[in-house]
């Protein structure tokens, strides 16, 4: 099935980063996607903070968005995807295709930020606002950026789309068993995370469009040559 030839395609690229063998690429890439996580709160603190969108709040931080959770994940399913094709047998092709777009979308995060952390390390700059500033600009990657806001906002609609569907989510919970059975529990799991965390929201365009356009603004804002200011939002030290 193409799902899992394409989730395998996308493992393989993101072990070929070279923070994998790199101590101090790796230590910087932690601190610029911790950098990350603080500013993306902070931007979108009164989005976040409303009760039907925390769970999903929740998964894009820790799911979506790099770290060490990512990357126990990615061992899980470097493990356990090339022999998966008996779950392709059950699980609806709709789940595992969206499943493995949220991880592609997580594997250009970390790319775009490693990027930051390349020049950051290469001009022994601590991970501050002032400097991150400085790297978005140094690394002019906007048109990158742009495209990865794009693809988690096509992940949460074909979610939506998903859980809406009353057979779609019959046949994802018949698959269950034969996940657990033959220990496909990993893929299985992050897939469904995304589907519990959207489950509250009073709609889905509620939360992945404000939040959407306030990224995009930012992208404009920091990538405005002729604007010598850092945007407002990014209020972190």
């Amino acid at each position: 099935m193409a799902a899992l030839a394409d989730l395998q395609q996308h493992l393989a690229r993101f072990w070929a980063l070279p923070y994998h063998q790199d101590v101090a690429l790796n230590t910087k890439l932690d601190e610029v996607q911790a950098w990350q996580r603080a500013r993306i709160q902070h931007t979108h603190q009164a989005l976040f903070e409303q009760p039907q969108n925390q769970l999903m709040a929740d998964y894009f931080l820790t799911q979506l968005y790099g770290g060490d959770e990512f990357k126990l994940l990615a061992k899980q399913l470097e493990r356990i995807v090339p022999k998966a094709q008996k779950l392709e047998r059950f699980a609806p092709a709709a789940a595992l295709e969206t499943g493995s777009m949220a991880i592609q979308a997580a594997i250009l995060a970390i790319e775009l930020d490693l990027h930051l952390a390349e020049w950051l390390l290469s001009q022994d700059l601590a991970v501050n606002e002032d400097n991150m500033f400085a790297a978005y600009r140094a690394v002019d990657e906007a048109d990158t950026r742009r495209v990865q806001i794009g693809h988690l906002k096509e992940v949460c609609y074909r979610t939506d789309k998903y859980i809406n569907s009353f057979m779609l989510q019959k046949a994802f919970a018949l698959a269950k068993g034969t996940a657990y059975r033959y220990n496909y529990h990993p893929l299985y799991d992050f897939i469904n995370a995304g589907f519990v965390a959207m489950r509250p929201l009073d709609s889905v365009g509620g939360f992945i469009e404000p939040f959407c356009e306030r990224e995009l603004e930012i992208i404009d804002q920091v990538h405005d040559t002729d604007n010598g200011g850092k945007p407002l939002a990014f209020g972190v030290s």
